[in-house]
């Protein structure tokens, strides 16, 4: 797990790589490593996790044709590191990943990214071509920016702020960014909140050669939907395979630990991981709850105390104060770079102590998209389903089973994927734009439409079935950005986020079983509970779905207030000439006076204005933490 950056079609200038490289030091502190050529620069940092002493990069092959530098793990690497050697490969490492990538670069070119299980961004300058190609992973696990540069040239790196760092890109906002980000709490396709810049998406390749590249799909989501078997048959299955990944997923040579909150996932993950390794440690945080009101339900100590309890479990329980969000903002902030979904303060923290143990973490993000387990989706896009009778037996349960089937299984009109789209298209609407943002500001970002970008993903989507077009839209932007979300703050601290959930043969197997397997009426993600039903407490199987997070609604009324009204004042707001003074000081009000729950748009309100204080955009003065390298 490391950082990389590096230009094409500019000779690097003395130092320029250097400073790139620099900007990544929270990515990589083990070590660091350069080449430059006539037209070429690849800079790269280190966080050492496998083959500790043979993984150093760039890397190249015998005759110094081919040079790679690699951000991520690939779990398969031995399975493929033999197939080379049969082909006639030598290596020189004992069991490096990134030669692998060298070799199978070699070897099979473009094609070598389809056979990868893992996460990546991957750059390779082909010398004899005189071509870069970068990848990212088919999921998006790991980042990937670029920016074309003048007269042909392209920079590109882990974090936009190495693009910065190279003084080749100017640090300029996207209004069409931030108005996206206020639509979908998120940013898909290749947009970013930073102009000229953009995200290499996931699954597609990028290919530079004379001045000009172009953009390729070399994996997408399909939905064979093939596999047969009942659940109990189809559930033994899956916990194999999901073994298997975790198997695949706790091999390192440093320490991996797990986090714990006391959901589904993440206990089954846990629980499992300490079989396959009893040094595996869990880590949870809790939340201060003095003075907290209804939403104290969030805090799920109890639950990750009673994993813990019941498994034997080492674990560490970390505890939040409520005055946290003050001190780490502006840190998160000029981390995440694009603001993205969820109040995601807590996982920064608690990846800070988890940081303090090891190197690696697992997490259970990715667990619900592919496996059906946002249930409110579907019952709102689907409608109720025919309901049950009272009791079983007879002919009318029988019935039932086979009007349910049809319901579930029933063509849909195109207003399925409208209906969608007013689901995550959730916190500033179209129709209010003009009462919340300023009219110049309105006139920047012209040409953005949120619909638009639904659409795109709708229109994409390989399967004619309403519930896969929800599945698939939701892996490309829900899911793309809980993932750059998850490996942000970790890796601002130097600690590899592992995903065992997308692991490639599980999420494979996930879409080649029945929907109905998934979901079935009021129950998601069906499959995954009967999978696990056998590691987790029957209060864990049987607790309903919630998020990780705090409970700032309460927190927001009571010690964060002052510092709220500071931070959004209207003197700011105005100064910002993003948002209408009015709009923001009545979504306040609202919540103080407890009339709305404004928690998460006023959560967006802050990012905001310390992403702007991070970067130094509309007005503000720029404020860099202290170890951020790239001041």
């Amino acid at each position: 797990m490391c950082g990389i950056a590096g230009m094409v079609g500019v000779r690097p200038k003395p130092g320029q790589l250097k400073a790139m490289a620099d900007a990544l030091a929270r990515r990589g502190p083990d070590d660091e490593g350069f080449f430059g050529g006539p037209e070429v620069g690849l800079a790269f940092r280190r966080l050492a996790i496998v083959d500790l002493a043979g993984g150093r990069q760039p890397m190249a092959n015998e005759d110094e044709s081919v040079r790679l530098i690699f951000n991520g793990e690939i779990y398969d690497h031995h399975l493929l590191r033999h197939q080379l050697e049969k082909k006639g490969h030598r290596f020189v490492t004992d069991h490096s990943d990134t030669e692998v990538l060298v070799h199978g670069f070699e070897e099979w070119g473009l094609e070598l990214f389809g056979k990868l299980n893992g996460m990546f961004g991957v750059a390779i300058w082909d010398d004899r071509r005189k071509t870069l190609v970068l990848a990212r992973d088919r999921y998006g696990i790991k980042p990937l920016y670029y920016a074309p540069l003048k007269d042909g040239g392209l920079a590109f790196g882990s974090e936009i702020k190495s693009l910065l760092a190279s003084g080749l890109v100017s640090a300029r906002p996207n209004p069409a960014g931030l108005l996206e980000y206020f639509s979908f709490q998120n940013l898909t396709q290749r947009q970013t909140m930073f102009a000229g810049v953009y995200q290499l998406e996931p699954g597609t390749l990028l290919v530079w050669r004379e001045g000009k590249f172009n953009l390729r799909r070399y994996w997408d989501v399909r939905f064979p939907r093939s596999r047969r078997g009942t659940l109990a048959e189809l559930a033994e299955e899956h916990r194999t395979i999901l073994t298997r990944a975790l198997k695949r997923q706790i091999a390192a040579d440093v320490p991996v630990k797990t986090y714990l909150s006391g959901g589904i996932d993440s206990t089954a993950l846990t629980v499992v991981a300490h079989r396959l390794d009893p040094s595996v440690t869990a880590y949870s945080c809790i939340f201060d709850l003095d003075g907290v009101g209804a939403d104290r339900y969030v805090d799920e100590r109890e639950f990750s105390r009673l994993v813990a309890e019941s498994y034997g479990l080492e674990r560490v329980e970390h505890l939040l104060p409520q005055d946290a969000l003050p001190s780490v903002l502006l840190d998160y902030a000029l981390v995440m770079e694009d603001l993205r979904m969820g109040v995601g303060y807590p996982v920064y923290c608690i990846a800070q102590r988890v940081a303090r143990d090891a190197k690696v973490v697992l997490s259970g993000t990715g667990g619900d998209e592919f496996h059906a387990g946002y249930v409110g989706r579907f019952q709102t896009v689907g409608g109720a389903p025919p309901l049950a009778p009272q009791k079983k037996g007879g002919g009318h349960w029988s019935n039932w089973k086979q009007r349910l089937k049809r319901w579930l299984r029933r063509p849909l009109t195109p207003t399925t994927d409208q209906i969608y789209r007013g689901l995550v298209n959730f916190k500033i609407k179209p129709k209010d734009w003009a009462a919340a943002f300023t009219p110049p500001f309105l006139a920047e970002a012209h040409g953005f439409d949120p619909n638009a970008v639904m659409d795109a993903f709708f229109h994409r989507c390989p399967s004619a079935d309403w519930r896969d077009r929800i599945l698939y839209v939701d892996a490309k932007t829900y899911l793309a950005g809980l993932l750059a979300f998850e490996d942000k703050v970790s890796m601002a601290h130097s600690l590899e986020t592992r995903v065992p959930l997308l692991d490639n043969e599980l999420v494979d197997f996930v879409l080649d079983v029945p929907f109905d397997a998934l979901w079935q009426g009021d129950t998601g993600k069906v499959l995954f509970r009967e999978s696990v039903r056998p590691w987790v407490p029957d209060k864990i199987y049987t607790k309903p779905k919630m998020g990780f997070g705090p409970p700032d609604s309460s927190w927001y009324r009571g010690k964060l207030r002052p510092w709220i009204e500071s931070m959004l004042s209207p003197r700011l707001t105005q100064e910002r000439g993003i948002f209408r003074p009015e709009y923001v000081q009545t979504v306040l009000a609202q919540h103080f006076s407890g009339q709305k729950d404004n928690y998460y748009l006023i959560w967006s309100f802050l990012n905001l204005e310390a992403w702007c204080r991070a970067f130094g955009f509309y007005g503000a003065a720029t404020l860099r933490p202290t170890w951020d390298a790239a001041a």
